[in-house]
C-alpha cells in the first residue's frame, strides 16, 4: 500500500492556524449599487471561465436563464479568457475580457456590472471574494468557499460589513430531492437520526488519472500569468500541470475533501441541520494512480472519514478505482431510511420493519428529481436573491462550515490522529 503524504506538509499545517495575507482587504466600497426590477436585466461578469467556469456555469447556466446578460469575463490564461469572450458576446456583443480578475472588478464602466461569479482553484477564493465584496458585488463562489478555515472565518467577517449576496456553490441545496429529504428528515417522519453513510466513486483508464484535466497545446509562460496563479501559495518554478490539474496538489486543493466530500457535507448539514464537526478523523492513500502511473500527484485517491457531530456519525468513503456504486447518501433513522443517489436523480424512503418501529406510518416514496444536477438551479437561486435580498440557498456561513469539516478531515490525514474542532475558540484541536 503506498501512503500519500504531501510534499509540503509543514507549509499547510502552518498555513491552517493563520490568516492569510488577503486580510488587509478593505470593505469601503460594499453598499453603493443600484436596485434591480423584478424583469430588469442583470448583469454578470465570471472570473475563471475554464472547465467548469465554462462549460457549467457559462453555457449550462448563465445563458440558460432569462435576463441574465453575462458582459464580462477574466481570465489569466489567455485561452480560456478568449473562448470565455467569445462564448459571452453570442449573447452580449460588448462582452468585455480582461486578464485580471481585480481589472473586471474595477473597470470604469462597474457601476453596470452586479454581481460576479468565481470559479478559479480555490487557494485563489478568498482574495477573490473578499476584493469583489470590497467592490460592492453579490458574489457567487464555487466550493469549496476557501482553502483554510481562517479564510472562511475572513469571509463571514467581512460580509458582516459588506451585507451582500454570497452563494457557495454546493449546489445539493438547490435540488428539489434534498429539499424534500430535509423535510422528512427535520419532521422526524424516519424517527432518530444516528448515522448518515456517503459515498462517491469514480474509475478511469490507466492513460487517464482522475484529475489530470486537458492541458491546451498551445499554453505557455507567455499566455499564462503564473504568478497570479500561485497567489498566496508556496513560489515553485512555471508547471503547466500544477495549473490545469491543480486538484493533484496540496498548494490548491484538499483533494477529495474539498473536491467531492464537502458537497454531501453540505447536503447533510442542509438535510439535518447541522453546522460545525464535533470532531474528525481521516485516512487516505494513493491505491490507484501510483507512482508508476502518476509520478507526481500529492492528493490521494482513496479516502474515507468519520465525522462526529454529536447526535448522529457522518462515515464517507470515496475512490478513483470503481465506480458500480456511483455517489449517493443514505440518512439512517430509528424508523426508516432516506437513500439519496447519483447527485439526486433518486430520493427513496424505506420504512423500518413494523414491529420494529415507533411511528405508525412512515412514508415509502420513490421520487425522481426534476433537476438532479442543481447548477442551474443554484445560480437561479443566486440571481434571484440578488434581486429581492433574501437569503440564497447556500451562505457564506453555510460555506464556512462545510470548508471546516473539509479542513479537520485534512488535518487528521496530515497528523494521523482525530482533530476536534473548539466551537468556543472556532480552532481546530488536534
Amino acid at each position: 500500500m503506498e501512503s500519500t503524504r504531501p510534499v509540503n506538509r509543514r507549509q499547510f499545517l502552518t498555513d491552517a492556524g493563520k490568516v492569510a495575507a488577503v486580510a488587509s482587504v478593505g470593505l469601503t466600497a460594499a453598499s453603493a449599487k443600484r436596485v434591480l426590477g423584478a424583469n430588469e436585466r442583470m448583469r454578470v461578469g465570471v472570473i475563471g471561465p475554464g472547465l467548469r467556469g465554462f462549460n457549467v456555469l457559462i453555457r449550462g447556466g448563465l445563458q440558460r436563464i432569462d435576463n441574465v446578460d453575462l458582459v464580462a469575463v477574466a481570465d489569466i490564461y489567455e485561452g480560456w479568457r478568449e473562448r470565455g469572450i467569445e462564448a459571452a458576446q453570442l449573447t452580449y456583443e460588448k462582452a468585455k475580457g480582461y486578464d485580471h480578475y481585480k481589472k473586471l472588478l474595477d473597470a470604469k464602466d462597474k457601476d453596470k456590472l452586479d454581481a460576479v461569479v468565481i470559479a478559479t482553484p480555490e487557494h485563489s477564493h478568498c482574495r477573490m471574494v473578499l476584493d469583489a465584496l470590497d467592490a460592492g458585488f453579490d458574489v457567487y463562489c464555487e466550493k469549496p468557499m476557501t482553502h483554510t478555515v481562517e479564510e472562511a472565518k475572513q469571509v463571514v467577517a467581512a460580509n458582516k460589513k459588506a451585507n451582500r449576496i454570497i452563494q457557495v456553490g454546493t449546489q445539493r441545496r438547490s435540488i428539489d430531492v434534498y429539499q424534500q429529504a430535509a423535510k422528512i428528515a427535520q419532521a422526524g417522519q424516519i424517527g432518530k437520526i444516528t448515522q448518515v453513510r456517503a459515498f462517491w466513486y469514480r474509475n478511469s483508464k490507466n492513460d487517464s488519472p482522475q484529475w489530470r484535466y486537458y492541458i491546451p497545446e498551445e499554453a505557455s509562460e507567455k499566455n499564462l500569468n503564473w504568478k497570479e496563479f500561485l497567489g498566496t501559495a508556496p513560489d515553485r518554478p512555471f508547471d503547466l500541470k500544477r495549473y490545469f490539474q491543480w486538484r493533484c496538489y496540496w498548494d490548491y486543493s484538499m483533494g477529495i475533501a474539498s473536491d467531492l466530500m464537502i458537497h454531501q457535507v453540505d447536503a447533510t448539514n442542509m438535510v439535518l441541520g447541522s453546522t460545525a464537526p464535533k470532531s474528525v478523523f481521516a485516512m487516505g492513500s494513493t491505491l490507484r494512480w501510483t507512482k508508476d502511473l502518476d509520478p507526481d500527484r500529492e492528493t490521494p485517491d482513496t479516502w474515507n472519514t468519520l465525522i462526529d457531530y454529536g447526535s448522529f456519525q457522518f462515515n464517507y468513503s470515496s475512490c478513483f478505482s470503481n465506480e458500480h456504486y456511483e455517489l449517493g447518501e443514505q440518512f439512517l433513522g430509528t424508523d426508516g431510511t432516506i437513500e439519496i443517489e447519483k447527485e439526486g436523480a433518486t430520493l427513496r424512503v424505506f420504512p423500518e420493519a413494523e414491529k420494529i418501529r415507533s411511528i405508525a406510518e412512515v412514508p415509502e416514496l420513490e421520487v425522481r428529481s426534476k433537476d438532479p444536477n442543481g447548477a442551474k438551479s443554484h445560480l437561479e437561486n443566486f440571481l434571484g436573491c440578488c434581486r429581492t435580498r433574501k437569503r440564497p440557498n447556500c451562505t457564506e456561513v453555510d460555506g464556512y462550515y462545510g470548508v471546516i469539516a473539509a479542513h479537520m478531515a485534512v488535518r487528521s490525514f496530515f497528523e494521523g490522529k482525530r482533530v476536534t474542532w473548539d466551537a468556543e475558540n472556532e480552532v481546530e484541536v488536534v
